[in-house]
């Protein structure tokens, strides 16, 4: 393999929650790398439209002291792309504040179907999670561990999708479609904390020369789990 050129598992394509989990991992591996070729790595995925703009982009973020819209405007004015930016923001946060998760429970009350699912939520829209029927409460339910951050999903209630009228609805998007949403809060976070988070996820989001220093430091020590 060439010098620069960086080759390693990538976050599963079109999906945010995984690109969210897995940037610290790419961006650890590029800055590495870029340190030992003079600051030159190529960088690819499939179509070069999603995750390589997003694995880019947030070296521009974090590594290289471009404000995260800054960036953006500068990396599509050389290649019009759609890097996943919530993503970015949510990996930006868990790497500063910490990724903690909490326990979820969705619930479908019919007992005239046969099997109930849901699509969307941290597996993406092209898996599905069973839910698990409750003979006495009459209703289908599932528990969940979810990181901080909001997350959008759909019922799969005997194969037709569906939204639950009985929860959080998003507004129609592009194409018409609305989904149901979950917002997910982390237990006994600190003033300080949310206020960093409620920043660093905001519409323009920046970094101290504090919290650059602090996220190379991060991506120096991290090692895969």
């Amino acid at each position: 393999m060439p010098n620069g050129v960086m080759q390693f598992l990538v976050p599963r394509d079109f999906d945010a929650f995984d690109l969210r989990l897995r940037l610290p991992a790419v961006i650890s591996k590029l800055y590495k790398l870029a340190s030992h070729n003079g600051g030159i790595t190529y960088i690819h995925c499939t179509a070069g439209l999603g995750r390589a703009p997003a694995v880019a982009l947030a070296y521009m973020f974090w590594i290289l002291g471009y404000n995260l819209n800054e960036g953006h405007q500068l990396l599509q004015s050389k290649r019009p792309s759609f890097p996943k930016l919530e993503a970015i923001k949510l990996a930006t946060a868990d790497i500063l504040t910490g990724l903690s998760k909490n326990c979820i429970t969705l619930k479908w009350k019919n007992s005239s179907c046969s099997s109930v699912e849901i699509s969307g939520l941290d597996i993406g829209w092209g898996q599905k999670i069973p839910l698990a029927y409750d003979e006495e409460k009459k209703a289908w339910f599932l528990e969940r561990e979810l990181p901080e951050g909001r997350y959008e999903y759909k019922y799969v209630v005997d194969g037709n999708w569906v939204c639950n009228e009985h929860e959080m609805k998003t507004k129609p998007n592009a194409d018409g479609h609305v989904n149901n949403y979950i917002q997910v809060a982390r237990d006994g976070t600190s003033d300080e904390e949310k206020a960093m988070r409620e920043r660093l996820t905001g519409p323009d989001p920046d970094l101290t020369k504090e919290e650059r220093l602090m996220i190379k430091e991060y991506l120096e020590q991290y090692t895969e789990q």
